[in-house]
């Protein structure tokens, strides 16, 4: 298991939605250590250099986090195993983990986030 933190942003080989093929692509991981240590996979938010219909997704702090470029989150989630983590870039400032969460408030029904 790769070791990683709430906020850590990782290089990986991201599925296609469809699974025919996968994409390097950064990601930033969203699961608890515990979920991790205890399924061994990492759940995680992809991220992306084209620009996202929702502006307030866009990282401010992006080459702080090891970042090439501008970069969004991309309400896209998926559990992977560590097997497909390249390497680890950085890690996300604050003020970007709250777009983080509100990337996932977008993605999750309400009923399942408030209880």
């Amino acid at each position: 298991m790769i070791p990683c933190e709430p906020g850590d942003v990782f290089l990986v080989r991201f599925p296609f939605t469809d699974l025919t093929s996968t994409k390097r692509r950064p990601v930033v991981v969203v699961s608890s250590s515990e979920f991790s240590a205890l399924h061994g996979d990492v759940v995680v938010l992809a991220l992306t250099g084209n620009r996202q219909e929702n502006g307030l997704l866009a990282l401010e702090d992006w080459d702080e986090a090891g970042l090439l470029k501008p970069t969004s989150v991309k309400p896209l989630v998926a559990t992977l195993a560590s097997t497909v983590f390249v390497r680890r870039l950085g890690t996300l400032s604050e003020q970007d983990q709250r777009k983080v969460s509100t990337a996932l408030k977008t993605i999750f029904a309400r009923k399942f986030l408030s209880r």
